[in-house]
């Protein structure tokens, strides 16, 4: 008996610590670079990189090293082992041999001005836990709908670089922010990711400090994560909000999780125990983030871009979410690519389709 009990004991323990590592990993804020590629050669305006497929994949990309940065063109030769890549231009630093690298979807770095040669203002907005940065790119006119830029976990501000340039020619008003435990901004009261269930309050500031400056309507665009955070704002206080576009968003943290647990090959019961010590650990109710319940509902309209090969986010609730809103409140396109990446697949196209959208909310 004394056995039986101690292997139980010794069990839970095991099961428990599982658990909380793997929630650890969900809510730890991690902002360091990870260089997995390493640059086979240069030169002559093209650069030679291992296979994979992110190295072959057509698009726009940016492949980043450090101290360096440069805009990747089309794939111009290779073999099965190797890509050959046309560099289109070098932003910073020199493509050097042997130099450890990894391929960038956000492509560009900087402020807006450095990376687009955009004007812009950097601000800082008023939150509950301090002063926030944000960039603002300003518009026609201060007194129109603003856009709110809000980037995905663990990401920065530069997520939102890629739509800068068509949000601009559209004439709107463009507030990219930080929010908290970003480089620069203040941290949590605990120093982790809530998932979007405390972050949320930072885009109601954010939204507080464009309509204190002239906006008389915001469009709320989130990535990933801050895609939870633009519909968990929006169920809060539609009256301000004239419409959101999603790019590859979190519509059900249970499903991201199951989905995730899965890749690492932890047992259902597992990935259970590792969410409702999450749910503990950070005092959240994942079932309040699984945003299909309330498509029903919706009001505003949504544009919702999904990523084909997305390993990142389920993407089974961004589907169930288009297809059971109300006719033509939802625009769904799904594209190519993996997570946040469908613009780098077919840029031109999706800024078409968000053109089109704000056109029809701003």
């Amino acid at each position: 008996m004394t056995a039986a009990v101690a292997i139980v004991v010794l069990l839970c323990a095991v099961v428990g610590g599982i658990g909380w590592y793997f929630a650890g990993v969900a809510i730890e804020v991690d902002h360091t670079a990870e260089y997995p590629l390493t640059i086979v050669d240069a030169g002559d305006g093209t650069v030679t990189l291992p296979r994979d497929a992110t190295t072959e994949s057509p698009g726009t990309w940016a492949l980043v090293w450090e101290g360096g940065r440069a805009v990747l063109g089309p794939v111009v030769g290779g073999d099965s082992a190797h890509v050959v890549r046309k560099v289109a231009s070098v932003a910073d630093g020199s493509l050097v041999k042997g130099a450890p690298a990894t391929i960038d979807h956000w492509v560009h770095d900087g402020d807006p001005g450095e990376a687009l040669g955009l004007p812009f203002q950097a601000v800082t907005y008023p939150s509950r836990v301090g002063p926030m940065p944000a960039w603002v790119v300003p518009g026609a006119s201060p007194k129109s709908t603003w856009l709110i830029g809000i980037h995905g976990r663990n990401a920065d501000k530069a997520e939102t670089f890629r739509v800068m340039r068509a949000v601009h020619e559209a004439g709107l008003p463009m507030m990219s922010i930080a929010y908290r435990n970003d480089v620069g901004a203040p941290s949590s009261s605990d120093g982790k990711n809530h998932l979007g269930d405390t972050e949320w309050q930072d885009v109601v500031s954010a939204i507080g400090y464009a309509r204190a400056h002239g906006a008389t309507g915001v469009v709320l665009y989130g990535w990933s994560m801050g895609g939870a955070m633009a519909l968990t704002t929006l169920r809060k206080d539609p009256s301000f909000v004239r419409g959101v576009v999603l790019d590859s968003p979190v519509l059900d943290w249970n499903a991201t999780l199951d989905m995730q647990g899965a890749a690492r090959n932890l047992p259902r019961f597992m990935t259970g125990v590792a969410k409702r010590v999450l749910e503990w650990r950070i005092g959240i109710d994942l079932t309040d983030f699984d945003q299909r319940r309330y498509a029903p509902r919706l009001r505003t309209p949504v544009l919702l871009f999904t990523a084909a090969d997305d390993a990142t986010v389920a993407n089974g609730p961004a589907h169930t979410f288009a297809s059971t809103a109300p006719p033509g409140m939802v625009t769904h396109i799904t594209t190519p690519g993996g997570h946040t990446e469908s613009w780098n697949v077919d840029p031109t196209a999706y800024e078409r389709a968000l053109g089109t959208f704000l056109k029809k909310v701003a």
